[in-house]
């Protein structure tokens, strides 16, 4: 019987310890879910007929479509690698001047500034190439919303949430 409780008791020490280490994204998902896993969360959630594919080679498995935020349609892209979940990219419906994404930019940052704090870097250009960031930390969740356009070209808003990949430097 206490063999029992002390292999209990290293289970549980290893469930709140493997949580702990679980990184949060977005709406409930966590860095390394399967497709399933996030299925469970968002039972709408579709395989995409044309998948777009990041740079990191992560590929988008899963989509929600009309997603609302701010007042506004978002698509919720979630990207993996491996059948592990890396990134969950939230897109602003198309059709947006760079002015009106903009403006949900401000309502954005402001909702998050609420849940998250001081965003970490804040910085807004307009010439050529019309650009908004902001970014914030939350644990090892990068959160990066950028809207930008070329000229008077529709603008593209995103708000991206990643784990921070640790370097060299960091383990310092």
């Amino acid at each position: 019987m206490i063999k029992l409780i002390r292999i209990l008791a290293l289970l549980s020490l290893l469930a709140i310890h493997v949580s702990a280490s679980a990184q949060s994204l977005w709406s409930g998902t966590v860095h390394g879910m399967s497709p399933d896993q996030v299925k469970s969360i968002f039972t709408n959630a579709q395989t995409p007929d044309k998948p777009n594919i990041l740079s990191s080679g992560a590929q988008e498995l899963l989509r929600v479509e009309n997603v609302e935020i701010t007042n506004k349609k978002f698509t919720a892209s979630f990207y993996f690698i491996a059948e592990k979940l890396i990134q969950v990219t939230l897109s602003l419906e198309k059709g947006h001047t760079f002015h009106s994404a903009t403006l949900v930019f401000d309502s954005l940052t402001e909702a998050l500034r609420a849940k998250y704090g001081q965003e970490i870097s804040r910085d807004i250009s307009r010439g050529a190439l019309n650009k908004a960031t902001a970014t914030w930390m939350a644990g090892r969740t990068n959160i990066n919303v950028i809207t930008m356009s070329v000229g008077q070209s529709n603008a593209l808003l995103n708000i991206n949430y990643q784990v921070r990949v640790a370097r060299d430097a960091d383990k310092l």
